[in-house]
C-alpha cells in the first residue's frame, strides 16, 4: 500500500528531527523545511498528501498556507502549533484547514489528525475543541445578522481598504458605504472602527 506523501515545516530544528523520527515509520516523509517560503517551494517540488506545518515561522505560515491551499488545494494542512487561540483555530478551519492540533498533545495526536486530513475530515486538540467550536458558532450567528453587501463592506474594511475605495470596488456611493458600516457597527455591538475590526477578526468575519 502506498504511503502517505507528508511535508514537515517547522523553524527548530529539533522539533523538525523529533516530528520526521515521529512519523517516518507510518509515513513518507518527503521534506523537511523551516521557513513559509521554502514550505511553498516544497510542496510544489513534491505535491505532498498533507503539510504538518507550524503557524509561528519566518514568513509567516498562514500566509504560506493560504498560497498552498490557493495553488494546490488537494494538498491537506495540519498546522501544529503552540498556539493555543481559539479564534486563531477557528480562523485556520474556515480557510481550509484539514487540523489544528497544539504541540502539547500526545504524540498520537498528530497521526490522528493526519489520518483525518487524508480521509476528507478536520480534527482539533481535544483543549481547544468547545471554544473553537464556540467562535465558528458565533461567526454564523454574526454572518446571518448581516447582508451581503455589509459583508463585503466588512471585508474590505478589514483589507484596510478606505470608505471611496469601498465605494468604488463595490460601485455604490461613500454615503451608502457609510450607512452600511454604520449598521454593521449596530449589529456588532460596537462604537469604533477599530472595536468593529477586532471583534470581526476574533469572530472570524474578515482575515486576522
Amino acid at each position: 500500500m502506498k504511503r502517505a506523501r507528508i511535508v514537515l515545516a517547522d523553524d527548530h530544528v529539533v522539533m523538525q528531527q523529533g516530528l520526521r523520527a515521529l512519523l517516518q515509520p507510518r509515513y513518507d516523509v518527503v521534506a523537511c523545511v523551516s521557513t513559509a517560503d521554502t514550505l511553498v517551494a516544497a510542496v510544489q517540488e513534491h505535491e505532498p498528501d498533507v503539510v504538518v506545518s507550524d503557524i509561528s515561522m519566518p514568513g509567516d505560515g498562514l500566509d504560506a498556507f493560504r498560497r498552498i491551499r490557493e495553488r494546490w488545494p488537494s494538498t491537506r494542512v495540519v498546522f501544529l502549533t503552540m498556539n493555543d487561540s481559539a479564534p486563531l483555530a477557528a480562523s485556520a478551519l474556515r480557510q481550509g484547514a484539514s487540523g489544528y492540533v497544539l504541540k502539547t498533545a500526545a504524540a498520537e495526536q498528530l497521526a490522528i489528525a493526519i489520518d483525518a486530513a487524508l480521509a476528507g475530515r478536520t480534527h482539533l486538540s481535544p483543549e481547544l475543541a468547545e471554544d473553537t467550536l464556540a467562535h465558528l458558532t458565533d461567526r454564523s450567528h454574526a454572518a446571518q445578522s448581516l447582508t451581503e453587501r455589509q459583508l463585503d463592506v466588512l471585508r474590505l474594511l478589514g483589507h484596510g481598504c478606505t470608505m471611496k475605495e469601498i465605494a468604488e470596488r463595490l460601485c455604490i456611493s461613500p454615503r451608502t458605504v457609510a450607512f452600511h458600516k454604520y449598521r454593521i457597527m449596530e449589529v456588532m455591538g460596537v462604537k469604533t472602527t477599530a472595536e468593529l475590526l477586532r471583534k470581526a477578526m476574533d469572530g472570524g468575519l474578515v482575515e486576522p
